[in-house]
């Protein structure tokens, strides 16, 4: 029998030709072919040997032939790029993000010869728009890297290239690939994802109702500066919110009639406002030192910062409710008794809000990180060290990764120092030591992050004693 190498085979096919039901075989002593070229010259074996020989051939093939594919998705469309194993472009080509593309895609995958088995795809994780695409070419069975915008920008610096095209940026992706010193972003499952999605809405919410409420402060101390000495000096309660609703300014506030303002007031819930109050409030703002530039714009502008926060308040009281019935015990959501996680409630100082954030991105079991280090790294809870020669900076917190993780794990550290005896002991030792309030709540906050993939892990209430806090 004489066969040509399999090197040979590889210029001439690609993998997919060995494959069943592309390969037609010859007749006794007669060439296989594939599309009209053979394949095994002088083939003089009975079919069962030609079976075993293409099975061999297929085999040699696919473990030695591997492509990468590298993907720049974007909103309308997406770029393709597919290079062999020794880094040449086998194809590269764009489609637009549809459901016609999507299998076109696995198509041309399969007429270039590129199988589950030896290729790899690659996507960077910006945006939203990677993820349709990212759980399409999964249910197919391909394997996709997702990467980290960080690091494909790095290894961009090390190949020097200083433009920026969708071929580019597809051909970085694939080159990463090829490296193998890629790091596989996670990709968390339905029940994280939900509670991702409902933690980072409500932070965007509470972040915009701040600065609503920075600009409601800032308008007041010119239309009504005297606002504090009065009942209204809390202006985001229900029954202030009414009053300043409907007497936006101090010069609107002086032409009231207390009774108006008594039976605006009288039909909220909770309200304790009473007729005094409400004169003081009028004589206040007859006598404040507004002149009443802009009275009208600004009034107007009051009334729609206070119905945005009241909007954005309801807004985040949903977000929480549905975040409550995720992480309770009840919960019908998950379908099981308690949600994986539910033990971190044990920690004193450590509320749903904190918990709903930590797993968000640790995963339900602390999955996604390896160990508290890698979990540190990835949340920022690191100093930037920065020398040179002579010179010596500050060193600052590095603020790389989710900003409102590291948020919320700051807050649960100041609630601690309340509430867990272990960590104020913390906090003491790192300002003996010579840190700043600030610098030991972000030591408090790191061990805490610790402590909770710890427990994430191990599925245990918290326990002092296994908290090590230096004597």
């Amino acid at each position: 029998m004489v066969m040509l190498s399999v090197s040979t085979i590889q210029q001439r096919v690609p993998p997919s030709a060995c494959l069943p039901g592309n390969i037609h075989s010859g007749y006794y002593g007669c060439p296989a072919l594939f599309e009209g070229r053979p394949l095994i010259s002088q083939a003089i074996v009975g079919q069962t040997g030609l079976k075993e020989l293409l099975l061999f051939i297929h085999n040699k093939l696919v473990r030695c032939t591997m492509y990468y594919l590298g993907i720049d998705v974007s909103k309308a469309s997406s770029r393709y790029i597919v290079l062999r194993d020794e880094g040449t472009t086998l194809k590269s080509f764009s489609l637009r993000n549809n459901h016609e593309s999507f299998h076109e895609l696995t198509n041309r995958l399969t007429a270039l010869g590129c199988q589950q088995s030896n290729l790899l795809i690659g996507m960077e994780a910006t945006g939203a728009f990677w993820e349709n695409l990212y759980g399409f070419l999964t249910n197919k069975r391909f394997r996709v890297i997702l990467l980290n915008p960080y690091h494909t920008s790095k290894f961009r610096e090390a190949l020097a290239k200083k433009a920026k095209t969708d071929d580019i940026d597809a051909l970085i992706v694939a080159q990463l690939l090829r490296t193998g010193e890629y790091v596989q972003s996670q990709v968390a499952d339905e029940d994280i994802q939900t509670l991702r999605e409902l933690v980072s809405t409500r932070y965007e919410f509470v972040t915009q109702r701040k600065n609503y409420q920075r600009k409601v402060y800032s308008l007041l101390a010119v239309i009504f500066p005297e606002f504090a000495t009065t009942a209204i000096k809390n202006p985001f309660s229900v029954a202030s919110s009414a009053i300043l609703k409907r007497f936006p300014t101090a010069l609107h506030l002086a032409q009231a009639k207390p009774r108006h303002i008594e039976k605006l007031v009288r039909s909220i819930q909770g309200n304790n406002f009473n007729i005094n109050e409400i004169e003081h409030l009028i004589t206040t703002a007859q006598k404040s030192i507004y002149q009443g530039r802009a009275r009208e714009a600004r009034a107007t502008t009051m009334r729609m910062l206070l119905e945005h926060i009241e909007q954005l308040t309801r807004s985040i009281e949903e977000l929480e409710s549905n975040i409550h019935q995720i992480l309770s015990p009840s919960s019908t959501t998950t379908g099981s008794e308690s949600f994986p996680g539910s033990n971190l409630l044990t920690i004193p100082g450590v509320g749903e809000k904190t918990v709903a954030a930590v797993l968000s991105y640790l995963g339900k079991n602390g999955q996604s990180f390896e160990t508290s280090t890698k979990a540190v790294g990835y949340i920022g809870f690191f100093p930037r060290i920065c020398e040179s020669g002579q010179t010596r900076r500050d060193n600052k917190i590095s603020k790389r990764g989710p900003k409102l993780l590291r948020a919320a794990l700051y807050m649960a550290a100041v609630a601690s120092l309340k509430h867990n005896t272990e960590l104020r002991t913390l906090y003491h030792r790192k300002l003996s030591q010579g840190k700043t309030e600030k610098q030991a709540l972000i030591c408090v906050a790191k061990k805490l992050l610790q402590i909770m993939l710890a427990m994430l892990k191990s599925g245990q209430p918290y326990n002092p004693a296994l908290v090590f806090v230096p004597a």
